[in-house]
């Protein structure tokens, strides 16, 4: 029995998706070859009722490291700022390292394979984070002007 166990074969199946609030600034660098690297943390949460008292709660929230490669690392770095929601895809991974005072140390991070935008950042917002706005919105004919200007998150279903 122990080596019919050994032979089971379970299909491996390692997809995250959450929605969530960065915590801080992205950080973007480049490794050795020049790739770029994003790293931010967000911040997921749940609601519940409470069974007591009836009434909707969160619950604590839960801190999660992510981190993206290449293009949408770029994107990531240039357009994210700390706040903005964003809803994630990707793979959970265990990052391993040497502490300084050469204890072993990890930690699961989300290595992103998609990373959608669920605010638009104003031309203005954008120029203070050095980001460059989609379009400019005069240009845009008022059948497709929104009047939605980003900052209305009570439509997000979440």
């Amino acid at each position: 029995m122990n080596q019919q166990q050994n032979s089971l074969r379970l299909p491996e199946q390692n997809n995250v998706m959450m929605i969530g609030r960065l915590t801080r600034d992205p950080e973007l660098r480049r490794t050795g070859t020049g790739k770029a690297v994003c790293s931010f943390d967000i911040a997921i949460s749940r609601r519940f009722k409470d069974q007591v008292t009836g009434e909707w709660k969160d619950a604590d929230p839960t801190f999660v490291p992510i981190v993206v490669w290449g293009d949408m690392a770029e994107r990531c770095g240039d357009r994210l700022k700390k706040g903005i929601p964003v809803h994630v895809e990707g793979r959970l991974q265990t990052n391993k390292w040497e502490g300084a005072d050469g204890s072993k140390r990890s930690r699961l991070e989300v290595i992103a394979s998609r990373v959608q935008f669920l605010s638009i950042v104003k031309a203005e917002s954008a120029a203070a984070i050095g980001a460059k706005p989609a379009e400019d919105s005069s240009a845009a004919p008022e059948s497709q002007a929104s009047s939605n200007d980003g900052d209305d998150y009570e439509d997000i279903p979440f």
